[in-house]
């Protein structure tokens, strides 16, 4: 386990929290492939290191912000044996104060006609958003998600946010222009 793994647990459960979907550590395990027990230590140090917040609904079983919150630009680490539960590696951080930074995961949602091509886009994918293929996809780097859509080679839709779907069209216009370009100059060379 990374303070990247851990930072990127916190992101999600304040994303899922924020979004209203009321996530659990149930969940939060089962996502990450953690224990029960960790999971459960992200929750607590989500409300009592970070002060956000939140509390649990026993109807919805799961939490939700009370108010307001947005995560901190970064981490402030005083004893990095504070976070140990939480950053197995605390070494990683360094010299005792060290800053992580925390950034935001995109959302997107797609429209993806394939199941299979939905199983092949698994690391971005967080859940399925009714019955006509549409999912709901997360990612940090945009021109990497851009490529796994790509590589999939399928008919995919972005739904929303418009302006991803609009720099997507951008990005393979301008591919599409240089290769275009180069297959007619090499057609005027060979004449």
């Amino acid at each position: 386990m990374s303070v990247d793994f851990a930072v990127e647990r916190i992101i999600w459960l304040h994303k899922r929290i924020k979004d209203g979907y009321y996530p659990n550590a149930m969940r939060l395990s089962e996502r990450f492939g953690i224990s029960h027990r960790q999971a459960q230590r992200d929750c607590d140090y989500l409300r009592r290191k970070l002060e956000a917040p939140i509390a649990f609904d026993r109807s919805k079983q799961g939490y939700y912000y009370t108010e307001n919150f947005s995560l901190p630009d970064s981490i402030r680490v005083e004893d990095p044996r504070d976070i140990s539960n939480i950053v197995a590696l605390a070494d990683m951080l360094g010299d005792e104060g060290e800053s992580t930074q925390i950034g935001i995961p995109y959302s997107a949602l797609l429209q993806i006609p394939d199941k299979l091509v939905a199983l092949e886009l698994a690391p971005f994918v967080t859940r399925r958003v009714g019955s006509k293929g549409r999912y709901i996809c997360e990612f940090q780097n945009i021109r990497l998600f851009f490529g796994a859509l790509v590589a999939s080679d399928a008919d995919i839709r972005i739904i929303e946010p418009a302006w991803l779907r609009d720099d997507f069209c951008r990005s393979l216009d301008k591919l599409r222009m240089a290769n275009t370009c180069e297959e007619e100059e090499s057609e005027a060379e060979e004449q």
